[in-house]
C-alpha cells in the first residue's frame, strides 16, 4: 500500500514500498513534482527532515540526503536556524513537469508461460538510467573520452551507407574480429584466428547464444556459488540443472563438482577474476579443468568480463591460451572497459561451431550496431583502446585504494573489505550478523547502491556480504559516501 503522510501539506508525498523505484528516487520526485506544479509555493517552508522521515516511515538519513539533492540543483535553499524552504524565483513554466513512477498492477486473468515465470523470478538487477555510487560493474564514465569516440563514429557513419546502415555482417564486423584478435594475443595470451570471434551485443547474448546452441532440457551446467547472476538465470530458463558449485582459493571446486554432481554438458566459471569473489584460479585447477572437460565432453564458458583492470603485475593469460582441446567459449565484452549503451561484446567459439552460433545471432536478434561495430574497430586500430585501458587501470586503482581505506577507517564496525588485485569492485564481509539484502535495501534508500553477495548464490554462504563496486565513482567523494554508508548500517542495527 502507498504511504502518504497525514499533515495537509504533505499529501503531495506518495511512498509506494512495493515498486521498483527505491524510495529515494520516489521522495525525489514527489518534491520535485510539488515544487515545479506550484504546490509548493516559492518561499514555503518545507517539513523537517525528522517530521517527514516520521510521517512517511522512512530513515531521516534519506529524507537529508534528497533535501541535500534538491537545495544543490537549486529547487530549495537552507536557513540557518529557520529550516529548508522553496526557492524563491524559480520558473516553473520553464520546467518539464515531473511524474512520480507508480507502479503497473498485473492484469487479472493472464497466463505465461513457464519460462516466462522463470523470467519473472530473475535476480539479475541491471540498473537502467543513472546509476548510484557503488553500484557494481560501472566504469568511470565521467572520464570516458566522448569527443574522441563521436569522432570514431562520425567517421563509421561517413562510410558506405549502403554498408554503415545496414544490418553488418552475420558474425559482426570483420574489422572489428580481427581488432579483438589481436587484442586477444596481446593482452590474454590467445591465439586467435578472426573467424572464430562472433561479435554480440554483449556478453549476456553471448551467454543465451552458448545456452541456445549447446544445451538440452535436464542437461547439468556446473555453476560458480557464488557466481554471474545473469548467466545463472539464462540456463535456467533454458531448462537446465544449474548446479552449485563452491569457490575455494584455487577457484571452482572440481573435487566437490565431481563428488556431489551429474557430468556437466556445460561448466560455467570466471577463472582470472572470480565473479563476485575475486579469487584467481590456479594453474593447477586450471589444467585440472581442461582435462576434465575433454575426458567428459563438457564444455566450458570462460567469462573474462573485467580482466583488463589488473593492478598488479600483467593481466593473466586467459584459460582459453591454454586450451589445446577446444572445449572452451571465451566471452568478452566492452560494456565494462567502455560504456554499457554501446551494447557489444563477443565470443570465441571453436572452429567447428562459427556458422552455428552466426545462424542463431542472426536468428535470436539484429543484434549491435554495425556503425558502432565499425566505430570500435577502428578505436581498436588506431591504438585507443589500449590507451583507454592503461587510463582507467591507473584511475581504478585509485579508487579502490580510496575506497579500502575510507571503508576500513568509517566502516570497520559492520564490515570488513577486502582488498583486490583486480576489477572493479570489492567485497565487504558484513559483522555482528547484519543481513546483506537489508542493508542493501536501506543504502538505496539512501543513495548508495550495491549488490548483496545472496543475489550471487543458489546456495547461500555462512557470510553476509556486501559486493561494492568502485570504478565508476569519484575518489574526491568517496570519504563522504562511506560516513553515510556508516550512518545506515548504524541505524540498521541500532
Amino acid at each position: 500500500m502507498p504511504k502518504s503522510p497525514g499533515g495537509a501539506l504533505l499529501q503531495g508525498f506518495t511512498i509506494e514500498r512495493d515498486s521498483s523505484v527505491p524510495i529515494y528516487r520516489q521522495l525525489d520526485a514527489s518534491l520535485r513534482r510539488l515544487i515545479l506544479d506550484g504546490s509548493l509555493a516559492p518561499g514555503q517552508k518545507l517539513p523537517s527532515t525528522r517530521e517527514l522521515a516520521q510521517e512517511l516511515g522512512i530513515s531521516r538519513i534519506t529524507v537529508k540526503n534528497v533535501y541535500e539533492q534538491i537545495i544543490a540543483e537549486g529547487y530549495a535553499q537552507a536557513k540557518t536556524g529557520a529550516g529548508t524552504f522553496v526557492a524563491d524565483g524559480l520558473d516553473t513554466e520553464a520546467f518539464p513537469q515531473v511524474r512520480t513512477p507508480r507502479r503497473k498492477d498485473k492484469p487479472s486473468g493472464i497466463e505465461i508461460s513457464t519460462r516466462a515465470r522463470t523470467i519473472a523470478a530473475s535476480k539479475s538487477v541491471a540498473r537502467y538510467g543513472e546509476t548510484a555510487p557503488f553500484r557494481p560493474g560501472v566504469p568511470a564514465l565521467d572520464q570516458f573520452p566522448v569527443k574522441l569516440w563521436n569522432k570514431y563514429l562520425a567517421e563509421a557513419m561517413a562510410r558506405d551507407a549502403r554498408r554503415s546502415l545496414s544490418y553488418g555482417q552475420v558474425n559482426g564486423n570483420a574489422s572489428l574480429r580481427e581488432a579483438i584478435a589481436r587484442h586477444l594475443a596481446d593482452a590474454r595470451g590467445m591465439k586467435v584466428d578472426a573467424e572464430r570471434v562472433i561479435i554480440t551485443s554483449g556478453a549476456q547474448q553471448a551467454f543465451v547464444l552458448i545456452a541456445f546452441v549447446l544445451l538440452n532440457q535436464g542437461d547439468t551446467v556446473w555453476y560458480e556459488n557464488p557466481g554471474h547472476i545473469a548467466g545463472r538465470d539464462v540456463m535456467q530458463i533454458m531448462g537446465a540443472n544449474v548446479a552449485p558449485v563452491p569457490v575455494d582459493g584455487e577457484g571452482l571446486d572440481l573435487d566437490h563438482a565431481m563428488g556431489r554432481h551429474p557430468k556437466p554438458a556445460l561448466i560455467f566459471t570466471t577463472p582470472s577474476h572470480q565473479q563476485p569473489l575475486g579469487t584467481t584460479m590456479s594453474l593447477g585447477r586450471r589444467l585440472a579443468l581442461l582435462n576434465y572437460a575433454q575426458e567428459n565432453n563438457a564444455w566450458i564458458i570462460e567469462d573474462d568480463y573485467d580482466s583488463e583492470f589488473r593492478y598488479r603485475g600483467r593481466p593473466l593469460p586467459a584459460l582459453s591460451a591454454l586450451d589445446s582441446a577446444r572445449r572452451v567459449f571465451y566471452v568478452g565484452t566492452f560494456s565494462k572497459s567502455m560504456f554499457a549503451a554501446m551494447r557489444l561484446g563477443y565470443v570465441v567459439v571453436p572452429p567447428e561451431f562459427t556458422e552455428t552460433f552466426a545462424t542463431a545471432r542472426n536468428l535470436l536478434g539484429q543484434n549491435s550496431s554495425a556503425v558502432v561495430e565499425e566505430a570500435m574497430a577502428r578505436f581498436m586500430a588506431d591504438g585507443r583502446f589500449t590507451e583507454h585501458i592503461r587510463k582507467m587501470r591507473r584511475l581504478y586503482r585509485a579508487r579502490r585504494d580510496v575506497l579500502f581505506e575510507s571503508l576500513a577507517r568509517d566502516c570497520g564496525e559492520f564490515l570488513e573489505p577486502e582488498r583486490t588485485d583486480a576489477g572493479m569492485h570489492m567485497v565487504a564481509w558484513l559483522k555482528a550478523g547484519i543481513d546483506d539484502q537489508a542493508a542493501h535495501d536501506a543504502l538505496l534508500e539512501a543513495g548508495i547502491d550495491s549488490l548483496p553477495i545472496s543475489v550471487y548464490c543458489i546456495e547461500p554462504l555462512n557470510r553476509a556480504a556486501l559486493v561494492l563496486g568502485f570504478s565508476g565513482v569519484d575518489e574526491r567523494i568517496i570519504p563522504r559516501l562511506t560516513k553515510r554508508l556508516a550512518a545506515v548500517l548504524r541505524d540498521l542495527t541500532g
